[in-house]
């Protein structure tokens, strides 16, 4: 497995302010707290947890959108790794042509005064690259391979639907050819009859330009089709980090059981029996001592409450940070959840 990104202990923290004219700290909320792991060069790595989890700071993180408050980043482009936190900001700068992000809600991301020729081509321009005609053709060949046709370029956002607009966005975002992107719930906006084109697209395109995604979601479905691994946050911190079926079927943590009995089943004869959570999610300003999650897990005893758990790993590949993961015996998904995944409709949407 060669390495694109690796992190190595990040942490991202937020001061919480009191007083209306001091402004004094009182306060930390841990956003991302402590993560390691390693992105594989062309795999699609899952980030799932709920709401509030750190997903998003994490992928953001990751690309120096929000600053990391501690821990590495390297960047293997070829050479010696680069720590992207000790960049400048020129430098950061052209590291981002090779890296880049697919926002959450194609009508918020899209500028409505800019045509969709002005938005795709406008990475090219802010970076200086390329003449008017070969940005024009780098356009267009970008257009084609989203799936939309050269007629849309001359149209702006209001005349598309939300699937068109993703399209738009994805083509924004890979006219650069980077290298990276980070998928920040790309299709939870979506019409789920237009959520498995879009993912199909995805998965086409990675294959024709050697990408390497982070592809953050809710929908477990969605991240069962398109990821080689899958990680599970829980306040700030990755949890359970294994290959997609090892993690689906044979879940080593508690959290991560919970998660996989909430999958819907499309079958009108099964009874769906989640796993309910009892208790809130603790603040991430005032996390619990120990592990974290024993404040909600059925399985907690004293050494929970008093020891963070380590991440290792228990099998191949899978790495869980669980006392009892030896001991356990955890219920998987009942059925393979990208089965449930909508079929794509022919037509583009």
């Amino acid at each position: 497995m060669t390495p694109l990104i690796e992190l190595d202990g990040v942490k991202v923290h937020y001061g919480v302010r009191k007083g209306l004219f001091t402004r004094r700290v009182v306060g930390t909320v841990r956003a991302v707290d402590g993560v390691s792991l390693t992105i594989a060069r062309g795999e699609t790595l899952g980030l799932v947890g709920e709401s509030g989890s750190g997903k998003t700071t994490l992928g953001r993180a990751i690309l120096r959108v929000v600053e990391p408050t501690d821990g590495r980043i390297l960047f293997h482009r070829g050479g010696a790794p680069v720590d992207l936190r000790a960049l400048d900001r020129a430098a950061m700068r052209r590291t981002w042509r090779h890296m880049q992000l697919i926002f959450q809600d194609p009508y918020a991301s899209l500028n409505p005064r800019m045509t969709v020729s002005d938005i795709i081509a406008e990475p090219l321009v802010a970076n200086r690259i390329g003449s008017a005609q070969e940005n024009a053709e780098r356009v267009a060949d970008m257009v084609r391979r989203v799936g939309l046709a050269l007629e849309h370029l001359g149209r702006y956002p209001h005349a598309f639907s939300g699937g068109q607009r993703q399209r738009i966005a994805i083509a924004r975002a890979l006219v650069l050819r980077p290298e990276f992107i980070v998928c920040d719930e790309p299709v939870s906006a979506l019409d789920v009859s237009i959520q498995a084109q879009i993912l199909n697209l995805l998965k086409e395109l990675q294959e024709e330009l050697g990408l390497t995604y982070l592809f953050i979601a809710h929908d477990l479905a969605a991240v069962s089709y398109v990821s080689d691994r899958v990680a599970v946050m829980y306040l700030g911190q990755i949890v359970e980090l294994a290959p997609t079926a090892s993690l689906y079927y044979a879940p080593r943590h508690p959290y991560t059981e919970a998660l996989m009995s909430a999958i819907p089943v499309a079958d009108p004869d099964r009874v769906l029996r989640p796993q309910l959570l009892s208790g809130e999610r603790p603040d991430p300003a005032n996390p619990p001592p120990g592990c974290r999650f024993h404040t909600r897990c059925p399985y907690a005893d004293a050494t929970c409450r008093r020891d963070l758990p380590a991440l290792v790993e228990r099998g191949p590949g899978h790495f869980v940070a669980c006392h009892h993961a030896e001991r356990l015996t955890l219920r998987g998904a009942a059925v393979d959840p990208a089965a449930a995944a909508p079929e794509p409709a022919s037509a583009t949407m």
